[in-house]
């Protein structure tokens, strides 16, 4: 048994488009971006000092402390984020807004050389960038926010009634994002989650037109995976919004 590996409340966040701004709008977004999680974690009762944070430069993989609340991290920090997200985006034209994809997830996780190894970090990641999320954005033009639980904790916080969130709240869907397949649960705060269309070609439509809008920006990302202990770590990529 590998006891350097613990169990960590893991979120992702990452917003969208930002490719297609410039260089001076990125630099601006960065910055406002850490202001709004910072304000959404302190509005949540969560001390942002004790996250193990990892800049993806269009947003974040952030690592909780073991004791971390499960149901606090679900319950009160989307609705933190989505409130700081409409706030800031109240006095923005819809070219200007900021607009986030958000994913929590519970699993094991070790300290590596290049970041965090571990199955849990992969999981969060690729829930975040799923054309489930993305599509969620496209359907729904007046979310700040969407998010997307993993069934571990739908199935033993929300479920169970840990949270102030019905299970009604939520929409499963299946997401397929390279080798990773899964179910996870959609949450679009303030929304219907059921009468939104997650077709795929508006997915489509949105990525072509990312696309032509991408000249080379270089932005940090997430690395490739490999191994049998992925290891999540920053490199400079391409990266659509």
């Amino acid at each position: 048994m590998d006891e350097d590996f613990s169990r960590r409340v893991l979120l992702c966040m990452d917003a969208k488009g930002y490719s297609d701004r410039n260089d001076i709008e990125q630099h601006e977004l960065q910055q406002v971006l850490i202001n709004v999680i910072k304000a959404a974690a302190e509005e949540a009762g969560l001390d942002r000092r004790q996250w193990d944070v990892q800049s993806t430069g269009d947003g974040e993989l952030a690592v909780l402390p073991q004791d971390s609340a499960e149901w606090t991290v679900i319950d009160e920090f989307p609705a933190a984020l989505s409130g700081a997200l409409t706030v800031h985006n109240s006095d923005r034209r819809d070219h200007a807004r900021l607009r986030m994809r958000l994913a929590i997830h519970q699993g094991l996780v070790r300290r590596a050389d290049g970041g965090y190894a571990g199955q849990g970090v992969v999981t969060v990641s690729r829930m975040v960038d799923s054309a489930q999320a993305r599509q969620a954005l496209i359907a729904c033009p007046t979310a700040d926010l969407v998010v997307l639980l993993s069934p571990s904790l739908f199935n033993e916080v929300v479920l169970q009634r840990h949270t102030h969130l019905s299970s009604k709240d939520f929409r499963e869907v299946s997401i397929r994002n390279k080798k990773f397949h899964s179910s996870a649960w959609l949450y679009v705060p303030g929304h219907d989650v059921h009468k939104l269309r997650l077709d795929e070609p508006a997915a489509r439509k949105e990525d072509e037109k990312t696309e032509s809008n991408l000249n080379a920006t270089v932005i940090n990302n997430i690395q490739e995976i490999h191994g049998d202990n992925p290891v999540i770590g920053i490199q400079n990529l391409n990266r659509r919004g």
